[in-house]
């Protein structure tokens, strides 16, 4: 299977999928939607009562932008290494002491939580779970990724073509975050309706012509500010993003597509550009798909000899990879190799 025939049979289905809303998958458990994950998490730490003076430990690889949430609400980031695998290289007992400690699902895949458990067990930290790379994603028990610690986060916006959206979990048992009241939703608008028609015009037109739209508007965006791609920014770090309102689309059950139709769609995609990278003689970031991963996207290492061929390859299929993360100015300088050089295919069309 190609990538244009699994548009044709995933991205435009016979019939509308079922309505379907996160609640679906957390039944009991307090919601509340927001435009980003950012936001999400800023409103969760406020709701664990971590405020200026305080720490928040984050991985060191990580975008830079999720440093804003921290900034939000006064506290300081202090950070955590990992190692190859994308799991904590040192031991809970040597990390900082800090209020909350985040734990990333990297692109969809779980995190094992024993070494955050064991944290909280020493020093009484929160547990924030960040899920935005995983919205469907299970761990080998079965457990939903997002709902396994003390906060969830959830980023629908990067597995669904919403033109924004994020929720926040209160997950953990037995506590009364008092989550702050949800906020209005926006009113639906032009940008909106592009952007959720995104993967009907995918599978009509095909993945090909897809990226070509893609790319011609990468083009304008080169010749008015320089870049293809947004540049990193610094003030993220210090900045929540707007909209501050969160979009139309989530005040009711969402038809873009159904867990089990994306949760198809992506493992197929995952293997289908898992063959092209194994062809290029590329590694991946993750030896194997679990059995109840749904993939944010295909992220693997390229060594930038590669960079063209592999660009040109993938390119043929409809996808055109971007670099992850922009690391934090504190860690950017002196960060380690196996934080560089890696690369995601993007699934969300």
């Amino acid at each position: 299977m190609n990538l244009n025939q699994a548009a044709a049979t995933v991205y435009c289905p016979p019939k509308a999928p079922a309505p379907w809303r996160l609640e679906d998958l957390l039944p009991d458990v307090p919601l509340r939607y927001f435009s980003f994950a950012r936001r999400a998490l800023a409103s969760g730490l406020r709701a664990a009562k971590v405020s200026r003076g305080d720490k928040v430990l984050v991985p060191e690889f990580v975008c830079r932008d999720l440093l804003s949430s921290i900034a939000a609400v006064g506290a300081e980031p202090v950070f955590y290494p990992v190692n190859r695998a994308l799991a904590p290289a040192t031991d809970p007992k040597d990390w900082p002491k800090a209020r909350a400690i985040i734990a990333v699902n990297f692109f969809g895949f779980p995190a094992d939580l024993s070494p955050f458990q064991r944290y909280k067990e020493l020093t009484g930290a929160l547990i924030v779970e960040d899920n935005a790379h995983g919205l469907f994603s299970r761990d080998e028990r079965g457990a939903l990724l997002g709902a396994r610690a003390d906060l969830g986060i959830f980023s629908l916006r990067k597995t669904l073509a919403l033109p924004n959206g994020a929720a926040l979990a209160a997950t953990g048992k037995g506590g009364d975050w008092g989550l702050e009241p949800q906020s209005p939703f926006a009113k639906a608008g032009l940008r909106s309706l592009v952007k959720s028609s995104a993967r009907t015009i995918a599978g009509l037109a095909g993945a090909k012509a897809a990226l070509g739209a893609l790319n011609g508007l990468r083009r304008l965006r080169q010749l008015k500010s320089g870049s293809r791609l947004p540049p990193g920014d610094p003030a993220s770090e210090k900045f929540l993003p707007g909209p501050e309102l969160p979009c139309a689309q989530l005040a009711q059950p969402l038809r873009l597509s159904s867990p089990s139709l994306e949760t198809a769609r992506r493992r197929a995609l995952y293997e289908l550009v898992g063959k092209e990278i194994s062809a290029l003689g590329l590694q991946p970031v993750f030896p194997h798909l679990p059995p109840a991963v749904v993939p944010q996207g295909f992220p693997f290492r390229l060594d930038e000899r590669r960079h063209d061929e592999a660009f040109t390859r993938l390119a043929r299929l409809g996808f055109e990879p971007m670099s992850w993360p922009d690391l934090p100015s504190a860690v950017a300088s002196t960060a380690p190799e196996h934080y560089r050089g890696i690369y995601l295919v993007y699934f969300l069309w």
